[in-house]
């Protein structure tokens, strides 16, 4: 019985020696930074983990959209389009370059793909005259008031950025909410804490009290006050958490991005055959406009005809493509409710960081309840409540939470976060460029309330894109190209910006209107 004049440090008067208090205080520190560590890094590690999960299967889905497209283009253009397939690997280049680094604007890639687009073909359709950069200046000038591919741009190009945005946004949201969260990791546990959670946890047993854990309420209250640094992210976290979710919905409804990659093809055979319709049109207009242009003087190429009078439209002819056999689009993998892997994926991503929301306010409680507290959550029963064996009916008390530059670079992390992902509801165009927090204000039309016509006009500050002229792509070949073939400039028809040299050769505009007869043939409904 001597033993309880021990006076010490956390028990007070209890048969636990100072040493013995000494060693409980360690263990239970290490118990609550183990309990706060392993807590977050499994809700970090769910995240993470399922947001590279959706990065794989989203790159698998845009190389599998790639590879049909060329293989398509290649059973159907043969030779020719493997010579000229960079305009479009350089398009899909750009759109994975936006996915990957941000470092493009949409809009502009849209712009610059059918203004070089446009450029070609018109010469193409008047192959019969010379035409120099000036003129084709004039031509890119006059792009908007032509509109020569009728509204395929102006859809194909609000559908792409809508579900571009609205991907992106919500895989690095992901991966940087990971890791906002594991950062918390750090944040510091006073000694108090240490020393309130050890008498909460042990002194009951040092006291004698029959070995009853402690009471609820009392456990409660003490972690609230250790965690209190923590419980101030849950707002925070969870307006984050409903932000995924929102962005997660359109993103399985109208901004999935399956549903706009998969018939790029037919988009843009689509806006070719328009061009192609109202081709004569627009020259009459340009020649207006321009001027007329001068012929040229070298003999011009024959496309398979004897003479130019048995093909005064200038048309490629294009023998009937051999059936091989009934062609259908490859898909995603699909399962047996009908949802593709990307749409499984966002699902469940929607459901477990739906788990997460309170998980910040809860970290107490589910401290609480991995102890071996009385078996009677009744604060009416006996169990200790940090005096002697009793109830205990003390209110929550509230702390004083300090400053802290952890948690506060933590919070403008996240509401930086969850302000894009509502952008990209929106459907504004939002970027983050090199994976930093730096971002252009987004920008775009949006009433705030998610809906959208497509009608709608988007009208942004243009941004010169850069071309990889280094990039290999092994879905698209490189040819070996002649000398003269140049990358592409920028060619900005929203702001009738100038054209300098000619990106591609004139052999690639010159197979472009293969395409059309092919449309027109039905070869491409049979590959579909």
């Amino acid at each position: 019985m001597g033993l309880f004049f021990v006076t010490g440090q956390i028990c007070g008067e209890s048969c636990c020696s100072q040493n013995l208090e000494n060693e409980m205080y360690k263990h239970n520190q290490l118990l609550v930074d183990k309990y706060v560590k392993d807590s977050i890094a499994k809700i970090s590690s769910i995240i993470d983990t399922r947001a590279k999960k959706f990065d794989d299967v989203f790159r698998s889905m845009m190389n599998s959209s790639k590879r049909e497209f060329h293989h398509m283009f290649e059973r159907t253009y043969g030779k020719i389009y493997l010579q000229n397939a960079e305009v479009f690997s350089d398009f899909f280049s750009e759109l994975e370059t936006y996915y990957k680094k941000g470092t493009v604007r949409l809009s502009d890639t849209m712009d610059t793909f059918f203004g070089i687009l446009y450029q070609r073909m018109f010469t193409v359709i008047n192959a019969q005259y010379n035409f120099d950069d000036k003129y084709l200046e004039c031509v890119s000038d006059h792009m908007a008031e032509m509109k020569p591919f009728g509204d395929v741009p102006h859809k194909l190009g609000i559908q792409l950025r809508r579900s571009f945005v609205a991907t992106r946004t919500f895989y690095k949201s992901l991966v940087k909410g990971a890791d906002a969260a594991n950062m918390l990791t750090a944040l510091g546990i006073d000694e108090e804490c240490y020393r309130e959670s050890t008498k909460m946890r042990y002194c009951g047993a040092c006291k004698a009290e029959n070995g009853l854990g402690p009471c609820p309420g009392y456990c409660s209250n003490t972690m609230q006050a250790c965690f209190r640094y923590h419980t101030e992210f849950s707002t925070i976290w969870d307006n984050f958490v409903d932000a995924i979710d929102k962005v997660g919905e359109r993103l399985l409804g109208p901004y999935n991005i399956e549903v706009v990659v998969e018939p790029l093809n037919i988009k843009i055979s689509e806006a070719i055959m328009n061009f192609q319709e109202s081709g004569t049109e627009v020259s009459q207009k340009i020649y207006g406009k321009c001027g007329k242009p001068t012929t040229l003087s070298r003999p011009k190429r024959k496309a398979d005809y004897k003479d130019s009078t048995d093909n005064p439209n200038m048309e490629i002819k294009i023998e009937p493509m051999k059936a091989q056999g009934k062609k259908k689009h490859k898909k995603v993998p699909e399962t047996v409710d009908n949802k593709s892997v990307l749409e499984k994926i966002i699902a469940d991503i929607k459901q477990k960081i739906k788990d997460t929301k309170q998980f910040w306010l809860n970290l107490p409680y589910q401290y609480c309840n991995n102890l071996s507290l009385h078996s009677s959550n009744n604060e009416t029963s006996q169990c200790w409540n940090g005096t002697g064996l009793g109830t205990y009916d003390k209110p929550a008390q509230k702390t004083n939470v300090g400053e802290s530059q952890l948690l506060n670079a933590q919070v403008y992390v996240l509401q930086g976060l969850t302000d894009k992902l509502r952008k990209a509801f929106q459907g504004q165009e939002v970027e983050m460029v090199d994976d930093t927090e730096e971002t252009l204000a987004g920008s775009g039309s949006g009433s705030g309330d998610g809906d959208f016509e497509e009608e709608e006009r988007v009208k942004e500050e243009g941004k010169d894109i850069v071309f990889n002229e280094n990039r290999e792509d092994s879905v698209f070949p490189t040819p070996a190209s002649p000398s003269s073939t140049k990358m592409p400039e920028v060619v900005r028809t929203s702001s009738s910006a100038s054209i300098g040299s000619m990106s591609l050769t004139r052999a690639l505009v010159q197979y472009l209107l293969p395409m059309v007869l092919v449309w027109f043939g039905g070869a491409i409904t049979n590959l579909l």
